[in-house]
């Protein structure tokens, strides 16, 4: 039976199909991750309504036969302008649209809400503290959350002063002794700074966990943790990372 629907969602990609029309993925709340054929949207009245990180009320006709979804009409609620105009924001919210792309199933209303908030901040603070926030309330969601104070693997209390460390295997924080990765492969530690922050943001509100002040040598390490983290969870490199800009 075939059907209309509609829903709110966010464009993740947006692609060339054939000469007229166009192959969007979006994000919606309600059904989750799916492709969508936008017919005469290369040049058409939705043309301007279908790229990356636009935000809408999308008019949907569904072929369950065919297992088709095409776009009827859009109604504009968030364009996320500013993103586009800035190199090295576009390349992190193509970075969280990817992770997005990467973590199937799950609660895909908690996913989008995520990635919809969080896009949204980053016209207004650093980059990085977004990413790591992210990446790091991403990982809870995925219900693969470290525990901060003491090793989930051995049970053992950190210090306040300890540096962790990290297995790649069970893709957890976790002390020096149940580590898999090399001794000085730092960029997959956390220091006790970088350990206190994220103990201190992890419940606060998006706004209020980036409005936490962050010196800048922590901040740096984060990204990075994050970057490495991230990595070795979803089993692949973050292609919109990959970018000279961010070395």
């Amino acid at each position: 039976m075939e059907r209309n629907i509609t829903s709110e969602a966010i464009v993740l990609k947006s692609r060339r199909w054939g000469e007229l029309h166009r192959r969007i993925t979006l994000l919606s709340p309600s059904l989750g991750l799916f492709d969508a054929t936008v017919y005469g949207g290369q040049k058409g009245k939705l043309a301007g309504l279908i790229e990356p990180f636009i935000v809408g009320n999308y008019y949907i006709y569904h072929n369950p036969s065919k297992k088709e979804y095409s776009i009827k009409d859009v109604q504009l609620l968030e364009t996320l302008e500013e993103i586009k105009k800035d190199l090295k924001l576009l390349y992190i919210a193509n970075a969280m649209a990817e992770l997005a792309l990467k973590v199937h199933g799950g609660d895909f209303k908690e996913l989008y809400d995520l990635l919809k908030e969080l896009l949204g901040t980053l016209k207004e603070f650093d980059y990085r503290k977004v990413f790591i926030q992210y990446v790091w309330r991403l990982i809870k969601l995925m219900g693969l959350e470290s525990d901060l104070l003491c090793c989930p693997l051995c049970g053992k209390n950190y210090q306040e002063e300890e540096i962790v460390a990290y297995n790649e295997k069970m893709h957890t924080v976790c002390c020096f002794d149940c580590k898999d990765v090399f001794a000085d492969d730092y960029g997959i530690m956390l220091p006790p700074g970088s350990r206190r922050y994220l103990l201190f943001t992890e419940n606060l509100s998006v706004y209020a966990a980036l409005s936490v002040e962050l010196n800048e040598r922590t901040t740096e390490r984060l990204f990075r943790y994050m970057i490495r983290s991230i990595t070795s969870i979803v089993g692949s490199n973050i292609q919109s990372l990959a970018s000279d800009i961010f070395r």
